[in-house]
């Protein structure tokens, strides 16, 4: 840790205090400091007493290059150099910036940033985050790994990651791109097994061929979805003064671009964990037919035409339940209850009926996939639902998403859902367009085992 700092609201305290806890050993350097927080601090990278694996650079931008060059000469194989004040700020900060990027060139040493929040990962307790934990909490362990060329949008991201009880695998700001780049980080992830679905916010491409070329690969093992701003020409102007990046590829381009890789784009963070959770989870739709199941008239409508409409929604389609499964329904439910497409359960809905009927439509012959609407206002509710919705999350042949509209008690019970694997949302629109997403992964994963690609 080059720049460990006594000052708490230093990046230096704030980094090695987080850091403190993990799974390695660590080594603080200041030469000015005897021990930091119970470590041993060393004047210098060179006094180090064994070859690290990182070296976290916490410098300004002017020691920046200095304190690369002795991590080169160390021949440690990777520096995160957090410090801002480089191609983003112009000119002078480009020129230190390129030569950052030819000290590391042709070295044994691999360069992060600068401009980084750097990486994070909650298995291993590894966070070089400048951001105390007490104002911006750490997701758990997950299944969903998170490439941001903004650091901003990538702690929105895991904020909101764990303020629903969705776990992350990792999450890495590349920064400036001075050296590694999402390309890299692509490739990596791509045999991460821990990752099973990669999640890409994208101002500009280091190398846009190589992109193609990558994630063309990487969909066909694992979903990615990705949002790439700077289309516009005052977007380009507001990410190269953020991240000093050249984003010029217009939008139509980006688009093809992205759809024959196999990338799923998305419009912003919150669509981009949306559909990364649902992908993570539950994988991919083979089919259009959606069944509602619900208790609420009202939002079985709203879902309906999100689920059909084409200019206003998702272009799916409602499924037609057969006459045998509607029968059996109506066996289930009481008499003033819907048994047609959405099933609605009414007022006097419990536990039970849920159980039951969700069990009938898993095996209707015309469904593809259920969204399951959850109200807890009836009285016959209670929180074992949570225990029947994931097991048939778990156990049933058709895909489920749950959405649950309300306030305070809802959301606990969405994140109780979460934590245990089972993508939910808190409007119709959010979980019409996470089936949207999986039918659009399941469609170009059809496309290439028919054209022999997979």
């Amino acid at each position: 840790m080059v720049g460990a700092s006594s000052q708490p609201e230093k990046a230096g305290n704030v980094i090695l205090r987080q850091l403190i806890g993990g799974t390695f050993r660590i080594y603080p350097v200041n030469p000015n400091r005897h021990d930091l927080l119970g470590l041993l601090c060393y004047p210098s990278v060179s006094a180090l007493p064994e070859k690290v694996d990182v070296a976290i650079l916490s410098v300004t931008a002017a020691a920046t290059l200095q304190a690369v060059e002795e991590c080169v000469q160390a021949k440690i194989p990777y520096v995160i150099s957090v410090a801002g004040g480089f191609s983003e700020m112009g000119e002078e900060g480009s020129v230190v910036q390129k030569r950052i990027a030819e000290a590391v060139q042709g070295s044994e040493t691999r360069l992060l940033g600068p401009n980084t929040m750097g990486v994070m990962v909650p298995a291993r307790k590894f966070d070089t985050f400048f951001l105390p934990r007490e104002r911006s909490p750490r997701p758990k362990d997950g299944s969903i790994s998170i490439i941001s060329q903004s650091g901003s949008v990538l702690v929105g991201m895991y904020e909101m990651a764990e303020d629903h009880g969705v776990g992350l695998r990792s999450c890495v700001g590349v920064g400036n791109k001075a050296d590694l780049n999402e390309n890299d980080f692509l490739e990596y992830l791509a045999h991460d097994h821990g990752t099973k679905c990669i999640g890409m916010y994208i101002e500009s491409f280091a190398d846009g061929a190589a992109f193609f070329d990558l994630a063309k690969e990487v969909s066909k093992k694992k979903p990615v979805v990705a949002v790439k701003v700077g289309t516009t020409s005052s977007g380009a102007r507001a990410a190269a003064s953020h991240t000093g990046a050249i984003a010029t590829s217009s939008d139509a381009l980006v688009s093809g671009v992205f759809k024959q890789a196999g990338v799923l784009r998305v419009a912003d963070d919150f669509e981009l964990l949306d559909a990364a959770k649902a992908l993570a989870h539950i994988g991919q739709v083979k089919g259009d037919r959606i069944a509602i199941v619900g208790s609420a008239g009202g939002f079985g409508v709203i879902a309906t035409d999100y689920i059909a409409s084409k200019s206003k929604g998702f272009g799916l389609r409602m499924a037609s339940l057969g006459e045998d499964t509607k029968a059996r329904l109506r066996e289930k439910v009481p008499p003033f209850a819907s048994v047609e497409n959405p099933v609605d359960l009414t007022g006097v809905v419990n536990d039970q009926m849920y159980h039951e009927v969700i069990e009938l439509v898993q095996g209707a012959e015309n469904v593809d996939a259920i969204l399951l609407n959850l109200l807890f206002q009836p009285p016959g509710m209670t929180v074992g639902v949570v225990d029947v919705v994931e097991r048939w999350a778990r156990k049933g042949k058709k895909p489920m998403v749950v959405c649950c509209v309300g306030g305070t008690f809802p959301r606990s019970i969405l994140r109780r859902l979460e934590e245990k694997g089972v993508p939910t949302y808190g409007t119709m629109r959010r979980a019409v367009f996470a089936l949207r997403c999986l039918y659009e992964r399941g469609q170009y994963l059809g496309r290439i085992k028919e054209g022999g690609a997979a």
